[in-house]
């Protein structure tokens, strides 16, 4: 067989990728709900901070 043969089986990574294609792996089930429940977490902090310490304070006042 020469070297550019298609059908050589010499063990070349590259002839051994050809002959077994990878598919994408799938993402994770629960990866989107971790992300909205950590975006939830996120968003229901910064409202607590906002309210129990800003709004709790009042205006500045000079």
């Amino acid at each position: 067989m020469s070297a550019t043969d298609p059908d050589d089986s010499s063990g070349s990574t590259e002839t051994a990728y050809r002959a077994a294609p990878h598919e994408l792996p799938e993402h994770p089930v629960g990866t989107l709900a971790i992300v909205l429940v950590y975006g939830l977490l996120f968003a229901l902090g910064w409202f607590a901070i906002y309210v129990f310490l800003f709004i709790a304070r009042g205006a500045p006042t000079h």
